[in-house]
């Protein structure tokens, strides 16, 4: 599901910023693996040193604690939400291409992130109040610029008129974060399909005839 728009959370930085980035990558991939197959709970930084090919006290050159690992995944899968908000609102563009633009990157962002963004909905609850809260502000950020775009559509007499934005807004994001859950790049669809088949049927939602030739616009 990555925060330049603006005021808001600073991203989380490592204890010493990293002389060599493609080590302090592996660490995190490492992380994000393991929190996902076995949980961040279930998971030591042992294992995640041993897992990046490195030595427990290496990891901690980059880190101060286990929790850091886990607040720089969820940053990672989470930032762009901000940034698409903050885009929204600025735009002058019509609410239907704003949808559009909604669903593709909010799933090549799950594309790009998969790991990350798995293990950003199955364990942001475990950060502490004040990194919890970050996570929130932004989601609820870009949820208030859909419900936005929602508003827009229906004073431009192209969606539905009896739709309640918050339900509409709350039922296209739900719609896109469940791609996670199921969505495997050697799967029987590529994103490009999944983009195409919920643009179709997110636009129908909201009282918008489409047809599929023109889904994808050039």
């Amino acid at each position: 599901m990555t925060d330049t728009g603006g005021p808001g959370p600073q991203r989380i930085a490592p204890r010493a910023r990293p002389l060599e980035p493609s080590r302090y990558d592996r660490i995190l991939e490492a992380a994000a693996e393991l929190f996902r197959s076995q949980g961040y709970a279930a998971t030591s930084v042992a294992e995640v040193a041993a897992a990046a090919g490195l030595l427990k006290g290496s990891v901690y050159h980059y880190i101060r604690t286990k929790e850091d690992l886990l607040a720089a995944i969820v940053e990672e899968a989470h930032a762009g939400t901000g940034q698409l908000g903050e885009e929204l609102r600025a735009s002058q563009a019509s609410a239907v291409e704003k949808l559009r633009t909604v669903i593709e990157r909010h799933l090549r962002g799950t594309e790009k992130n998969l790991v990350q963004v798995q293990v950003l909905f199955r364990e942001f609850s475990t950060l502490p109040p004040e990194r919890f809260a970050a996570v929130v502000e932004r989601r609820d950020t870009y949820e208030r610029a859909v419900r936005e775009l929602v508003r827009q559509g229906q004073a431009e007499g192209v969606f539905a008129a009896h739709l309640d934005p918050r339900l509409t807004a709350a039922a296209v994001l739900a719609t896109l974060n469940s791609v996670q859950a199921w969505y495997r790049p050697d799967g029987p669809m590529s994103m490009t399909e999944i983009i195409d088949g919920f643009t179709d049927l997110l636009l129908r939602s909201v009282g918008v005839e489409t047809h599929p030739d023109l889904r994808r616009p050039n």
